[in-house]
């Protein structure tokens, strides 16, 4: 389920990840390289969000996983 965020909230994307914890965010990016965008959509199903702007050509997009939602692959392992 996702829902449109009305009002025009600019972030950077670790902004927008602490903003919406449990949730994956699609946003409108200033430019390719630019950290910075416009949220447009929240949602919990990161494949119904891509659906929503994959087919839009007018500009850059991306989508941010919410803090409580990224997953580390990082650490050590130790094997014997």
């Amino acid at each position: 389920m996702y829902r449109r965020v009305d009002e025009s909230q600019c972030m950077t994307d670790n902004e927008a990840s602490e903003h919406y914890p449990d949730s994956y965010v699609a946003v409108r990016r200033e430019g390719m390289d630019s950290e910075t965008g416009t949220i447009l959509y929240v949602g919990d199903n990161m494949g119904e969000l891509l659906s929503l702007i994959i087919d839009r050509n007018d500009a850059f997009y991306g989508i941010i996983e919410g803090l409580n939602l990224r997953r580390s692959l990082g650490g050590v392992v130790v094997g014997g």
